[in-house]
């Protein structure tokens, strides 16, 4: 479609969504509409059915939280014995001691629980299935994951409730902060079967190095202190997965158990909650997320007076992104109206980045019907302050391109590794490292160069789930490789100081590079030695290794960089050659 005409298409939608309410203020219909996106009566009914409790409705804020532990995988095999103590009991110490409050402490430490059980979460759906041998899985999965639920997750939502506990008694638990202690403290009030299936020992191993791998990694051997004895105990792989299954059970069903807590007991939050900086933005995220619009994050962007919002979303349609970006802002700025600037963006996993600039005074304009809204929407596109793309209905395969690594190449002379994709529209480009060791004269160093590049230019890359490009093994169009003599702990920045440091090169199937200043800050580039041979350019550190031609060149004379091109169709004018 013609920009100027969805322009206006979205300008007379935009202007055409709050008709309907037009008696009601802004921020009133914007609640609606956006409360009308999930139904959560639906949901409601679902809980219900789902868990042995009596819930009659669902705080805003925990909405998303049900959601993901009632319908999500792993999430949806809570431990039913660890829920049901957890809800009991912190029932019954609410009902038996009515004083007790919520803090600005404790809903952060529930916040941070929940935060990384939903990170675990991606953890184990991406990585527990990967056809990895033991060895590689073992440290790049297992172990991690054992200790992030227990150290990251548990212990934050264990201390949440020792808090808890503490106000109800003489004895100060506060100062409790250590895996073994919080156990102690939760067994000791009833709370045993939470802390059941919590092997503190095997977390103590891997923490302090106490682990052996037997048998290729299918055996793993941990070594702790006990009672000041040096004690082994010995977990087959299986076994291992059993122990993070059952830890991460238990985690999802004391989550869930606080959060029904919580939406049973919302009035218990204590007024510092809201004034906690850190807590309010997210209180805010989390009240404005629905499981198919995700508040990601909202954050302050440093050194400017702008509050930046991220979501995620279900939705796609280009129409219905912008209606939802003057919605939620609509929603924040009337919870925070002291920033000039106002950034809404989404993401999607077949959506590039899309976002919309809103400034305080078109906001409260807005809200103060001192302008129209399709007058506002109209100034904001006018001025380029939305960037809205389409998003991508190419076939894909979106497990080949989650999983798919690049390989490294490695022979006597030289290494190749950090390949990346640097693919942009129907162009293939890749990026790369070459360390070439010792070689120091420029022949050798041009002759790994060519070798090293047609070598990665037909590696395979895959698809994008966002923008269309090439892929495969055909030829790349553009490789982009940064040239050092060493690896392992050397340096690798671009600087004229970095003697590890080579060359850029800059290869063009065309010969002509769509790179400027070969994408880095012009003072950087302005400051390296610039050579082109063939279809590579080159920006030497050291200006002893550029070609210097002396004689002067005429314009209409074939380009000395062998393109076959004219000189001043070329390279004239690109300070390589004049």
């Amino acid at each position: 479609m013609d920009n100027g005409l969805f322009a206006k298409n979205m300008i007379n939608m935009i202007n055409n969504i709050f008709d309907f309410e037009k008696r009601n203020p802004f921020v009133d219909t914007a609640d609606i509409l956006y409360r009308s996106e999930f139904n959560e009566e639906s949901f409601l009914i679902t809980l219900q059915k789902t868990i042995p409790y009596s819930i009659t409705n669902i705080q805003q804020e925990l909405i998303c939280i049900f959601y993901d532990i009632i319908n999500t995988e792993p999430c949806y095999y809570w431990d039913k014995d660890v829920l049901s103590q957890t809800t009991d009991n912190l029932s019954d110490l609410v009902k038996n001691n009515p004083f007790v409050i919520i803090d600005d402490e404790m809903l952060e430490l529930y916040i941070i629980a929940y935060n990384s059980y939903i990170q675990i979460t991606s953890v184990i759906n991406d990585l527990s299935g990967l056809n990895d041998r033991a060895p590689i899985k073992n440290r790049q999965y297992r172990l991690p994951t054992y200790v992030s639920i227990v150290e990251s997750c548990l212990t934050n939502l264990y201390r949440f409730i020792t808090l808890l506990i503490n106000q109800t008694t003489e004895k100060d638990y506060h100062s409790n902060y250590k895996l073994k202690s919080l156990t102690e403290i939760l067994n000791k009030f009833g709370y045993d079967k939470l802390t059941k299936k919590i092997d503190i020992n095997i977390r103590n191993a891997i923490n302090h190095g106490g682990i052996l791998f037997l048998e290729d990694g299918e055996k793993i051997v941990f070594h702790f202190n006990e009672n000041r004895r040096n004690v082994s105990k010995t977990k087959k792989t299986y076994e291992l997965d059993q122990l993070i299954n059952d830890v991460y059970d238990t985690s999802s069903a004391i989550l869930l158990g606080i959060t029904i807590f919580l939406n049973q007991n919302w009035n218990l939050l204590n007024e510092s909650v809201f004034n906690n900086h850190f807590l309010s933005f997210h209180l805010l995220g989390m009240k404005l997320s629905i499981p198919t619009i995700r508040c990601r994050d909202i954050s302050e962007a440093e050194h400017f007076n702008q509050l930046n919002a991220e979501f995620s979303i279900a939705n796609t349609d280009r129409t219905y992104i912008l209606r939802l970006a003057v919605i939620l802002a609509i929603l924040i700025y009337s919870q925070n109206n002291n920033y000039a600037k106002y950034y809404i963006s989404f993401s999607n996993d077949r959506l590039m980045t899309s976002w919309m600039h809103f400034t305080n005074e078109q906001l409260s304009d807005l809200l103060s019907n001192n302008r129209e809204l399709i007058e506002i929407t109209g100034e904001i596109i006018r001025n380029k302050e939305a960037l809205i793309f389409d998003a991508s209905t190419e076939p894909i395969d979106i497990q080949e391109i989650k999983y798919y690594r690049f390989p490294n190449y490695q022979c006597d002379r030289y290494r190749i590794n950090n390949i990346t994709d640097a693919s942009t529209l129907d162009r293939k480009r890749l990026r790369c490292n070459l360390f070439i060791g010792d070689t120091s004269d420029k022949e050798s160093i041009i002759s790994i160069i060519t070798e090293s590049i047609e070598w990665i230019k037909t590696v395979k890359n895959v698809d994008s789930p966002t923008i269309h490009h090439k892929y495969g093994n055909m030829e790349a169009d553009s490789v982009y490789m940064n040239v050092y003599h060493f690896d392992t702990r050397k340096d690798k920045s671009i600087s004229l100081n970095n003697e590890n440091f080579i060359c850029f090169v800059d290869y063009n199937l065309t010969g002509e590079t769509t790179l400027l200043h070969g994408g880095f800050l012009k003072s950087t580039w302005d400051r390296l030695s610039h050579e082109k041979i063939g279809k590579l350019q080159i920006a030497w550190r050291e200006r002893k290794y550029q070609t210097i031609h002396k004689k002067k060149i005429g314009v209409n004379e074939a380009c000395p960089c062998g393109s076959g091109k004219k000189f001043k169709k070329c390279c004239r004018g690109k300070g390589i050659y004049d």
